[in-house]
């Protein structure tokens, strides 16, 4: 078993000579086109195309013969000259079959190599892009530029360009066979026959090109709403919404079938009004054939201009000369599908991030954490402005809180330090140093976030925890989950740190999965943290391991804390409300209490509330 597989591997195409890198900044400046694509790899496709002219020759050499078989071997009764003749045609097919083999077996290792380098590309391009582009685009569509749009242009690489060439090749030649048998046929044949075939294969390129553009566009939305609806299957059946999803998603299904419905009636048509054209070819130049015969050769001699076997030999060719032309009708469907998937790939390559790295940006080595906002303004759409005017100072080391209404615009202050988005106008510094003038690696890097709704990768515990600083110890992961409280908790799981989360963490509750958030913020020592909602998840039994955390979490860090639960939020050197788009009242708890405004009306609101739930549990 064990040789089975090393045999295994050694065929397997290797990709250990390829160097992957990221940089925020794009690596190229070309639009991505499929010749601009297949350039670096153009002397593999020479040598590929050199074995196709190579196997179309040897494959044609069979007319030639059976005209040669008759002339010079069946009406001479020349029994030697028929075996000679055989064994010719046998030694060619098989040096067709081996030139075959082996250019199947170079383009399909050429086309892995290819797909490899396309799919690390788009992916590398989709983490370079800025948040803004995830939220407008559907998950669904993104995965179909990975699959279906990748699988299509896959198609046409290994298949469809060689093919291409293959059949161009094979017509050229057999073009060049027919006029050397006789000009008066291939006349026939290119008057008549030619341009109504062309003709109709020119009618079905234009019809079925609109036919594939909706397959392709059906497809997506078909993963789309798969991926939408596999996400949310919990909303899903708490609603009971799941003969309602059956039947929408069966509505998208349909029409993805009736495009692909539409596509095939195009092509059957197509195919059986060539096969009727290539009869009719056939009995028009046997006909015409005849009375060529009749008039040049009479007495149908072998060595006479035009024979019997170079009457059979064309007919022969005749067949072949439309096997190129169906071919390419059947690689017109590819190249539809291959060139939807090229525009749809370009258009993703195409897309810049909202948040582009300067060419100059510097690189961060020591921060103090000092954050201020000068006159920043701040739109998700042109009409709707989120923040007007905000200047703000975070001095180092100290903790400020965001409270107000939702959709204030508190973690779109967050987001703006994060860089996740850029202002509209104003600016924002770190440090005295413009946010744009820092290369983003090194501003993540300084930056801890814990988010509302933590994300969980597949793997384990210690895995996720690792995520924000893949360098550190067993020690340090395990002291980063003794801060904040959760050692016992890992102690619990079957196989401790080594127990796997399902995706997105769902064997988790959200409090363990907001705990592991803050572990792993914990481990990445930044200088700068930013907690969005991150105890909103938190019971009150584990508030208090939280908040014991967090006063050793914070210490020494500049922190921005974005919170309903006013039991974080009085931790805070400063406490500021965020309201109707600016900043209205800025100060400690105790001297905002004393001030009597908006924050002192949300924690009149919280201590009633906090009240009834010691209550209810009295």
């Amino acid at each position: 078993m064990l040789d089975k597989t090393n045999a295994l591997i050694e065929k397997e195409p290797d990709f250990s000579d390829i160097e992957i890198t990221f940089s925020h900044k794009s690596p190229s400046s070309n639009p991505f086109t499929l010749w601009n694509f297949l350039a670096p790899y153009k002397f593999r496709f020479i040598f590929a195309l050199v074995l196709v002219a190579m196997t179309e020759m040897l494959l044609l050499v069979g007319p030639y013969l059976v005209q040669v078989a008759i002339d010079k071997a069946i009406v001479p009764k020349d029994f030697s000259v028929l075996i000679t003749v055989a064994m010719v045609w046998v030694g060619s097919l098989f040096f067709a079959v081996i030139m075959s083999g082996i250019r199947i077996r170079f383009l399909g290792r050429l086309g892995q190599l290819l797909m490899y380098d396309l799919r690390v590309r788009v992916f590398s391009h989709l983490q370079r892009l800025s948040v803004d582009f995830f939220t407008e685009e559907k998950a669904g569509r993104l995965l179909t530029r990975m699959t279906s749009d990748i699988e299509a242009l896959s198609n046409l690489l290994q298949t469809g360009l060689v093919n291409l060439v293959a059949q161009l090749l094979a017509l050229f030649f057999i073009l060049i066979l027919l006029f050397s048998f006789n000009l008066q046929l291939t006349l026939v044949l290119l008057v008549f026959s030619a341009p109504v075939m062309f003709g109709f294969t020119f009618w079905f390129s234009r019809t079925s090109e609109k036919g594939y553009e909706v397959v392709r566009n059906r497809i997506a939305n078909v993963l789309a709403d798969l991926q939408e609806s596999l996400s949310g299957m919990r909303l899903v059946i708490s609603f009971n919404r799941m003969k309602h999803n059956v039947i929408n998603h069966r509505n998208i299904v349909g029409d993805y079938r009736d495009a692909n419905n539409y596509t095939s009636k195009i092509q059957a048509t197509y195919r059986s009004g060539t096969q009727f054209i290539t009869t009719g070819t056939s009995l028009l130049i046997f006909a015409a054939g005849f009375f060529i015969l009749k008039d040049v050769n009479p007495s149908l001699s072998p060595e006479g201009t035009f024979t019997v076997g170079s009457l059979v030999a064309f007919n022969i060719l005749v067949g072949r000369f439309f096997i190129p032309i169906n071919e390419l009708s059947g690689l017109y469907n590819e190249f539809q599908s291959g060139n939807a998937a090229v525009k749809k790939l370009a258009d993703l390559l195409g897309t810049e991030p909202s948040v582009k790295e300067s060419e100059n940006a510097f690189n961060l080595k020591e921060l103090k954490g000092d954050i201020r906002f000068n006159d920043v303004s701040f739109s998700y759409e042109d009409d709707l402005t989120v923040l007007k005017n905000i200047s703000l100072h975070v001095e180092a080391g100290k903790t400020i809180s965001f409270v107000g209404p939702t959709g204030a615009g508190k973690s779109t202050i967050a987001k703006l330090i994060c860089r996740f988005y850029d202002p509209t106008s104003g600016s924002i510094t770190l440090d005295n140093i413009n946010l744009k003038d820092i290369s983003l690696q090194s501003l993540h890097r300084q930056l801890g976030i814990v988010p509302q709704e933590p994300f969980l990768f597949h793997g384990t515990i210690k895995e996720n925890i690792l995520f924000a600083r893949p360098d550190a110890t067993h020690e340090e992961v395990v002291e980063a989950c003794r801060a904040v409280g959760i050692e016992d908790m890992i102690k619990r799981l079957p196989e401790g740190l080594e127990t796997h989360c399902h995706e997105r963490g769902s064997s988790l509750s959200s409090g363990e999965r907001q705990l592991l958030a803050l572990a792993r913020a914990f481990l990445s020592k930044p200088r700068v943290l930013i907690l969005d909602e991150a105890t909103s998840n938190i019971d009150q039994q584990n508030e208090a391991k939280i908040e014991k955390a967090l006063d050793k979490l914070l210490e020494g860090r500049t922190a921005i804390i974005i919170a309903h639960r006013l039991a974080t939020t009085r931790r805070a050197d400063v406490i500021v409300v965020v309201d109707e788009q600016k900043l209205v009242e800025m100060g400690s708890h105790d001297e905002l209490i004393q001030k009597k405004g908006s924050y002192f009306q949300m924690y009149e609101t919280w201590e009633r509330q906090e009240e009834e739930k010691r209550e209810e549990i009295l």
